[in-house]
């Protein structure tokens, strides 16, 4: 290790900050069992580091077999980074792309790129930033493994093959190179005489159609496995040109124009359970996986949830091997597969004297599976992927040669079963009721709406469901939308003992959406929710390997089923929410702020549904500002509301079935959504006519006719409404809303009214609590924009009107070049509005900090407005930002300790990485300032925080963003030098949080707090 310790020393890696040395460890479920196992028994690296227990860096000193350890790594697919160190040079590769040419990861250099991956430089993102193309996901194993099934799959089905035929010949292909790669012997023609095949030799099989059907026969009977059957009349369908598109997948060679195998290269024995997921997707394909809302699961999800409900139950009961899991939608299986693993390790560690390849040891691994994991899939397809993976993770568990000898588990209709999770009549629902299941866990279908049938059943499970419990609650049970996922929620109940946990995965808009208010209220009722982990800040990457980049955002929720013989009001809900990072983006690496984690009462979500949404972007100072809003302000609806005054309404909808007459349009002003509105300004000088003599819904003439304002759909990525006066008459379709006033006499409340909605109070409310902004989509429904608070100023109504005149000259059809001195003219006043809104409603200092949070940081990062990046950058020394959040801190405790005489000081301790400040009682006499700045190095500062006895600085400060805690004379705040995370809205909450603790205690000093 000589030549390691140098590197480390280099690095400034320590075991304090993430570095393991393996033969120094006692390998106790560090990882997944999975990521755990190849690890140790197959890349087997000197050292390593990691960050939030993912290996991010694996090193060797002089390994043996250079090339062949490089493949290892590459099939391992887990760590980015492989250093090897040698007697006289250093080589670095990057550990998930694979030169073919070279055989040989991609190289990345030698000692001068060193430093590239120094601890600081890892933790801080700035390596993950400089080498983020080449740890994208397509230059991974996995993606290009799959690529090479989807090619043969199109093959196959192009020359005559059904889709499930050539699922299950690829099925079987894969489950032999499974076997190949295990090194396992077959007697086929041989009886007696078995021996270890390659996969040269299985494509020479291959090149005979008949000995192909008699091998896989052969495999059936060997290992009584039931998955991918191919029946003697489909066998007849498959030709020698069939066989030559699955020789040319396993040679490597070109499978169509430009896609060229790498099956030759991929080891099959130590194959991850997420790329059966992934076949699975291929296998049902992207048309049947929209139709029925399907989609794979991530596995980081997995090992996630896994980590919440099966690793806590062994870890309470450490004698049992027992762990009862159902998944109701299981698709490729990938819950109980994990869950099996956990399973088996559980008994093995219970059992340290077991033998492998005993009698014993193969029965009690069949009694493992068939007494604990059960799944139910509507695809038959899935339900044989789901069977095929709980073998492959049986036959993990054997050597070789003990495989030779194994006969699988019957599971069809034991175990899994091809069925409708709703039908209340299948067998399924006999032989599960009284299995006393410990969780039910999985990741039910997304899919709203009744699909093909008029009366599916998930409708009448619902119904039937209603009508029993109406005599019994006061709360009526509805799902909305006819979202099949809120139908799955409720369903669990029936297969769920008092001790059943719940651990789904579902489309976040069920937490969210506007007509699911009674089903959350239903839920919330009969329900207590433990944990909700909310993925909708990153929908875009959780399932960035989907087929469908546009399904929608995720939230794990985490409870049990209680009835209605308790009360859930004192139930405390963990809330968390996942923000977009680097290292979710690059390794799907939870990162999780302070300020991500909060608790709230049960009660409080039944009271305010709203707080669902504040939950996700806000804070409870955030829900303190908009309770205030909504109940010391009119909203725009309550000052609309009188018909008398105000008509509104959405304009002509043109599809539907109804044809009524709309001729008296003809050839009216047309406004067009996409070009003739934007924000304080309509083009009423547009040469567009309405043209249509029919419509579905007409709409009444008044709403077309001046003053009317118009307001859009969608809003700006800057989360404001685009809303704008019109003083003619205009035409629009129902892509646009009127709100018309009935005589001229409330034109400035019109104007008031596009004030506010182009204001960052819109912005801050939207983000708040709109169901879908920051969920799904950038659109809002008109009923959530006329919540927006109302007052009347009339400089409001003043500024509006200037800004549209600068707004018509700007765009006038006679301005061919950008007018920029215009345009900065035009942005200063929209500024200068936005202060006079905010200043009609007497906003405090506070609530300020955090309408200029969620508008000027939240909102950039989540939409990811240009240059962004900047959010996260370094606070020079001495900055501005820094001396707002110390002053707040120093002004609060100003006149505490007065009476003790003495006063509080701040020293901030400053680096390009990290900021600290140290917050110290000194004599009031005593003649220092009130902030002192110190400048220091990182190893000085990271030196001070050891001494205040931190552990695990990678996991506390850089992962979990945030270091606190009280000293003897004082308390300290340690971060990561980002501008977002010393804002002065996170200083109030930073703030408050020490100064309860301060009262709490009672007293100056406490221990040391996290």
């Amino acid at each position: 290790m000589e030549n390691l310790n140098q590197i480390f020393k280099k690095l400034n890696l320590t075991k304090e900050k993430g570095l393991y040395i393996t033969n120094e460890l006692l390998w106790k479920r560090m990882f997944s069992n999975r990521v755990e196992r190849i690890l140790i028994e197959v890349v087997k690296p000197d050292a390593f580091f990691c960050i939030d227990n993912k290996p991010f860096i694996l090193f060797f000193e002089n390994p043996s077999q250079i090339k062949k350890k490089l493949k290892e790594i590459w099939n391992f697919n887990e760590a980015p980074i492989v250093i090897i160190a040698y007697h006289e040079k250093l080589e670095i590769y990057n550990g998930f792309e694979y030169i073919r040419s070279q055989d040989s990861l991609k190289y990345f250099g030698n000692e001068d790129k060193l430093n590239d991956f120094s601890y600081f430089e890892l933790v801080t993102g700035n390596t993950w930033q400089k080498y983020y193309t080449d740890f994208a996901h397509t230059n991974r194993i996995d993606y290009h493994l799959l690529e090479n099934i989807k090619a043969t799959r199109e093959a196959l089905i192009s020359v005559s093959f059904t889709k499930e035929l050539a699922n299950s010949l690829l099925g079987k292909v894969i489950f032999v190179r499974y076997l190949i790669d295990r090194n396992v012997s077959f007697d086929f023609e041989q009886q007696g005489n078995s021996r270890k095949w390659s996969n040269s030799e299985f494509c020479q099989l291959l090149k005979n159609k008949e000995l192909t059907k008699q091998f896989f026969k052969y495999l059936e009977d060997k290992f009584k496995e039931d998955v991918f059957p191919i029946n003697d009349n489909e066998f007849n369908l498959i030709n020698d040109e069939s066989l030559k598109v699955i020789i040319k997948l396993l040679s490597g060679e070109e499978i169509s124009t430009g896609q060229l195998s790498l099956f030759d290269l991929y080891d099959f024995s130590i194959i991850p359970v997420e790329f059966i997921s992934n076949v699975y997707e291929l296998f049902i394909g992207h048309n049947q996986q929209a139709k029925e809302g399907a989609y794979y699961t991530p596995l980081f999800l997995v090992d996630y949830i896994l980590t919440e409900t099966v690793d806590k139950k062994f870890q309470l009961d450490k004698n049992s091997n027992s762990c009862k899991v159902l998944d109701p939608a299981c698709g490729s299986g990938i819950f109980l597969v994990e869950t099996l693993r956990k399973i088996i390790e559980q008994y093995q560690l219970n059992n340290p004297d077991f033998q492998y390849g005993s009698r014993e040891y193969k029965q009690t691994l069949k009694k493992l599976a068939s007494d604990n994991i059960f799944g139910i899939d509507k695809d038959k397809s899935a339900i044989n992927v789901a069977i095929f993976s709980i073998y492959l993770t049986l036959l993990d568990y054997q050597n070789p040669s003990d495989i030779e000898s194994f006969e699988f588990p019957l599971l069809s209709e034991e175990n899994f079963f091809v069925e409708d999770f709703f039908n209340i009549e299948a067998s399924f629902n006999k032989k599960l009721k009284n299995k006393n299941l410990d969780f039910i866990l999985g990741n039910p279908p997304w899919k709203r709406g009744r699909g093909d049938s008029k009366n599916p059943l998930f409708k009448t499970y619902i119904d039937n469901r209603r009508r029993k419990e109406l005599s019994k609650s006061l709360i009526n049970l509805e799902i909305s939308n006819n979202e099949i996922a809120q139908a799955f929620v409720l369903r669990v109940s029936d297969f769920s003992s008092k001790n059943t946990k719940i651990g789904f995965i579902v489309t976040s808009k069920l937490l969210y959406n506007l007509n699911g208010i009674n089903f959350r209220q239903y839920f919330l009722d009969r329900y207590s929710i433990q944990k909700v982990f909310e993925l909708s800040p990153v929908r875009k990457e959780v399932f960035n390997n989907s087929n469908d980049k546009a399904i929608a955002p995720a939230t794990v929720l985490f409870y049990k089923y209680i009835g209605d013989k308790l009360n859930t009001d004192k139930n405390i809900i963990e809330h968390i929410t996942l923000k977009p990072s680097r290292f979710f983006s690059l390794f799907k690496v939870f990162t999780i702020t302070r300020n991500d984690f909060k608790k709230i009462s049960q009660k409080q979500l039944k009271e305010y549904d709203y707080l669902w949404k504040v939950l996700v972007y806000g804070n409870y100072l955030d829900f303190n500002l908009v309770k205030r809003l909504k109940s010391d302000y009119p909203s725009i609806s309550d000052k609309i509301n009188d018909e008398k005054e105000f008509i509104f309404g959405q304009g002509i909808q043109i599809g539907g079935g109804n044809k009524n007459d709309v001729t008296k349009h003809l050839k009216k002003k047309f406004i067009d959504a996409r070009s003739d509105i934007d924000s304080f300004w309509i083009n009423t000088n547009t040469k567009n006519k309405w043209s249509s003599e029919t419509a579905h819904r007409p709409r009444v003439d008044s709403l077309f006719k001046a003053p009317l304002i118009l307001i859009s759909k969608g809003f700006k990525n800057t989360f404001r409404c685009v809303s704008a006066y019109s003083n003619e008459d205009v035409v629009f379709t129902d892509a646009l809303t009127s709100i018309k006033a009935i005589d001229n006499s409330k034109i400035d409340i019109l104007k008031t009214i596009v004030g506010i909605l182009n204001s960052s109070i819109f912005s801050y409310v939207n983000l708040l609590t709109f169901s879908s902004s920051g969920i799904e989509r950038e659109q809002a429904h008109n009923r959530e924009k006329f919540q927006i608070p109302y007052v009347y100023d009339s400089e409001i109504s003043n500024y509006v009107h200037k800004i549209s005149d600068l707004k018509t000259k700007l765009l006038s059809p006679e301005i061919i070049f950008e007018d920029k001195k215009l345009k900065k003219e035009i942005d200063i006043q929209i500024k200068k509005l936005d202060n006079i809104v905010i200043s009609a409603f007497s906003f405090s200092e506070l609530e300020k900090t955090l309408i200029d949070y969620s508008t000027n940081i939240t909102i950039p990062i989540i939409m990811k407005h240009n240059q962004y990046e900047l959010l996260y950058k370094s606070i020079p020394f001495k900055g501005k930002i820094l001396y707002d959040f110390a002053n707040l801190f120093l002004h609060k405790f100003k006149n505490m300790y007065i009476e003790f005489n003495q006063k509080m000081s701040v020293e901030i301790r400053h680096s390009n990485q990290i900021v600290g400040m140290f917050f110290k009682l000194t004599p009031i006499q005593a003649n220092l300032n009130d902030i002192s700045w110190n400048s220091i190095d990182n190893d000085n500062l990271l030196a001070k925080i050891h001494s205040l006895g931190i552990q695990k600085v990678t996991d506390k400060l850089f992962i979990q963003k945030d270091i606190r805690g009280f000293e003897r004379d004082g308390f300290y705040i340690i971060k990561p030098n980002e501008y977002s995370l010393w804002h002065k809205a996170i200083a109030y909450l930073d703030l408050n949080e020490f100064a309860d603790a301060i009262i709490t205690s009672g007293r100056k000093n406490s221990e040391y707090v996290q």
